[in-house]
């Protein structure tokens, strides 16, 4: 059952891949492994930049992997017993055990997937603490954002109308009881709203010398960031 799970969402999301097996402990190491490595590849970026970039690696995997089996697969995953693996600061693929599924209506699984990132999302955060210290909002924010995105993903690959997108949004935010950590945006573009994250946390990219703060970036007042959000997509169009 899961391992189909995971095929559909290979499939649509080449980039998150899987496999069934098991692990023992909670992998305390990573956070440790990731932020070395950001260290050392962007000495000049600074800590802000090198936790910024460490913990989105920590989360990204676990956020789509519970967004997308949802809607690809009809199941919640229990996040408990994961192992991701990393090269180059990068985490690229995962280990699930056979068992962690859970069914029910789809408001229900959204209930149970949301709480099994949370806890997947507060022992990572102890974890990554115990190496430097970490904002919990900025920390929260991050996840919210990953979530967000996954949610855009399907959008796009389903066609969800704005509407429907909005609804499954809310069912997200409330079920991680984080509704002021990252929401969406409709940005108007050639008679249609087109949605983009509406970020409340930073990823610090712009602390790499040479490197500007992204276009969603909440540093920028919202006037020019949904200016570059509309230049972005007209660019993508």
């Amino acid at each position: 059952m899961i391992q189909s799970v995971l095929y559909q969402i290979s499939t649509l999301f080449p980039v998150l891949q899987g496999r069934l097996g098991m692990h023992n402990g909670d992998q305390v190491a990573l956070a440790d492994e990731l932020f070395s490595h950001w260290k050392m590849a962007q000495p000049l970026a600074g800590k802000h930049y090198w936790s910024a970039r460490s913990w989105g690696m920590l989360m990204w995997q676990p956020a789509y992997l519970s967004v997308l089996a949802i809607y690809l697969g009809q199941v919640a995953l229990d996040l408990n017993g994961i192992w991701q693996a990393s090269r180059a600061g990068k985490t690229c693929g995962f280990t699930l055990p056979e068992q962690a599924t859970n069914f029910g209506t789809q408001q229900e699984m959204i209930n149970a997937a949301a709480q099994s990132l949370l806890r997947y999302h507060q022992r990572q955060h102890a974890h990554f603490n115990a190496t430097q210290a970490y904002s919990a909002k900025q920390a929260a924010c991050m996840t919210v954002d990953c979530v967000l995105s996954a949610l855009l993903l399907l959008h796009r690959q389903f066609g969800w109308s704005n509407v429907q997108l909005a609804r499954q949004r809310d069912h997200w935010l409330e079920a991680l009881k984080l509704p002021r950590h990252g929401n969406l945006m409709f940005i108007p573009l050639h008679n249609t709203a087109v949605p983009a994250l509406n970020r409340q946390g930073c990823c610090q990219h712009f602390r790499i010398p040479g490197e500007a703060a992204c276009s969603t970036c909440p540093r920028w007042p919202m006037p020019e960031r949904i200016r570059r959000i509309k230049q972005e997509l007209v660019e993508f169009q």
